[in-house]
């Protein structure tokens, strides 16, 4: 699929992203709380939102060569743990997803303590920024997993 047609997909995935949260947020309050067992009305938005961050290329080609053009799919793997997290009892193995919420938030620990793309900076080195990446990458594959389809 060439650069521009994952541009584009992405962009269509982002509005209706943007509406289904604008949509969400007047209406599922008390449905996405899970506590007293109904189903929550965000997982279904949480899937739609993990399946398009791992359709970025840096969530899909080798990390030691795209890490240095990353840093927004790193904020928006950084930005979707918590909600992962929040969804946790609503999954079918909460500790799953628990553990790779965790692998994702040290890959991203990782990843910014190595200034793998600092401001106004070259990016960090590929021999401790790729790892990173690649961890990053696997534990966004597991908390995909982890939230189910």
């Amino acid at each position: 699929m060439s650069t521009f047609r994952k541009a584009r997909l992405a962009a269509a995935v982002a509005v209706a992203l943007a509406a289904l949260a604008g949509c969400g947020e007047s209406t599922t309050h008390a449905a996405s709380s899970g506590g007293n067992g109904a189903p929550s009305a965000t997982l279904p938005a949480l899937r739609t939102k993990l399946a398009s961050i791992s359709l970025d290329e840096c969530a899909t080609q080798p990390a030691a060569q795209i890490y240095p053009d990353c840093a927004r799919f790193v904020r928006e793997v950084q930005n979707v743990v918590p909600a992962a997290r929040a969804e946790a009892g609503q999954v079918a193995a909460p500790q799953a997803l628990t553990k790779a919420a965790d692998d994702v938030d040290g890959a991203v620990n990782r990843f910014t303590q190595d200034q793998c793309i600092p401001v106004g900076a070259p990016p960090g080195p590929a021999a401790a920024c790729g790892p990173d990446l690649a961890s990053m990458q696997e534990g966004l594959r597991a908390l995909v997993a982890a939230v189910g389809q």
